[in-house]
């Protein structure tokens, strides 16, 4: 069963070139005036179902936290529709309403009637809220003497301590200490067993792969990916490649300003097969040619697991090796050396040239997946995790 149905959704934000337009467009209750908009999302579409969990994906400025409020209500779309099924809690600014000069206390139960808790259930889930929040001695004590953090771990526990049919959480999973974040993602994944729908926004992509199996990438407001989450991560980090001016076509090949590009994977000079055995110890070699003149020239790699999730990934600049200028058709070759620590599985190695630090400075040329590996443990001894590390014990007497 869809819980939330949202159909060619577009909103936008009015905007005036001098203050007289701006005080036209008062005195004539916003008939005139406005002489310039921007469109925040536009035609969005997608269907969310009972425990299913959608991530959203994009730059800063993309659409991603206007097309949440939109959907919460919070913002009126100029055009589209939203059908909602069943109780919707959305999780946009944690903290944001608590009044400094009362007691966290009386601010849950003010808080919680603006949720939508009735009285008898925030008198029922008042200890919960506190203990889950870790903040079981702070109830009394007025929000002022709060940190920043307390008031968010107290926000979240507040706005899920009754399990809703629709959540939205847009970067909110960041609050806390490693236990409390632990405490939060276990309650998420609770309520998705339950059949709550999750809608979640976030820069951290091993959150959104965890919880989403299929996530949508905006840019400019408009959806340009929506399935596999895998897939949508790498359109994502394509996107980051490209210019915020212009987007490029995602659709097709990653752009590149590079040619007669030369990938080789070897272990002891000779090209691996696609199985590997942990602890071997390989180069991978990149060789290109540029089709610019480039300052600071650096390379790099990331490795992945079959789900997506960024294992490592590490750059020239990062192994502090001194940049590298090149003219334009210089051609370039560049190696890096190290071992599979690596348990059973599959994985893919993904390539980055670009300028500087990192390749959202002035790339040159990314690609995730580039090429693809299996390890196998072989006769080391069993572990679990992704990743293996060579590990000796003993009794100590």
């Amino acid at each position: 069963m869809n819980l939330l149905e949202v159909q060619k959704l577009t909103k936008a934000y009015s905007g005036f070139t001098t203050p007289w337009k701006r005080l036209l467009c008062g005195l004539s209750f916003g008939h005139l005036g406005v002489d310039k908009k921007f469109i925040a999302t536009k035609d969005v579409s997608f269907t969310l179902k009972s425990g299913e969990a959608l991530g959203i994906i994009g730059r800063n400025g993309a659409g991603k936290s206007t097309l949440l409020k939109t959907i919460a209500g919070v913002l009126h779309p100029e055009s589209g529709s939203i059908v909602k099924k069943g109780s919707l809690r959305a999780l946009l600014e944690l903290g944001v309403g608590f009044n400094p000069e009362l007691s966290g206390e009386e601010n849950v139960f003010y808080n919680g009637l603006v949720w939508g808790y009735t009285p008898k259930e925030l008198n029922e889930l008042k200890d919960e809220i506190f203990s889950f929040a870790e903040l079981d001695e702070f109830a009394k004590v007025p929000m002022k003497e709060y940190s920043s953090g307390m008031q968010m771990r107290l926000g979240f526990s507040l706005a899920t301590a009754k399990r809703p049919d629709i959540l939205i959480i847009d970067e909110a999973l960041s609050v806390g200490d490693a236990r409390f974040q632990q405490n939060c993602l276990k309650r998420l994944k609770d309520f998705l067993d339950k059949g709550s729908s999750l809608l979640l926004v976030s820069h951290d992509l091993s959150q959104v792969t965890a919880f989403c199996p299929k996530i949508l990438v905006l840019e400019k407001g408009s959806v340009v990916f929506e399935g596999d989450t895998k897939q949508g991560i790498e359109t994502y980090m394509q996107l980051l490649s490209l210019p915020t001016n212009n987007p490029g076509n995602l659709s097709g090949p990653p752009q590149t300003k590079i040619s007669e590009l030369q990938v080789r994977f070897t272990k002891n000079g000779h090209p691996i097969p696609t199985l590997l055995a942990t602890q071997d110890i390989v180069e991978l070699e990149i060789g290109f040619r540029s089709l610019e003149k480039v300052d600071q020239l650096t390379i790099g790699f990331h490795i992945d697991d079959a789900f997506g999730n960024r294992l490592f990934g590490t750059n020239s600049y990062h192994l502090g090796i001194k940049n590298k200028s090149i003219e334009v058709g210089e051609a370039c070759r560049f190696s890096f050396a190290f071992p599979v620590l690596l348990n059973s599985g599959k994985f893919t190695i993904g390539l980055s040239i670009h300028k500087g630090e990192a390749h959202t400075e002035g790339s040159l040329f990314w690609s995730e997946s580039y090429l693809g590996f299996e390890v196998d443990r072989v006769s080391l001894p069993k572990a679990v995790g992704r990743l293996y590390l060579p590990v000796s014990g003993r009794f100590l007497e």
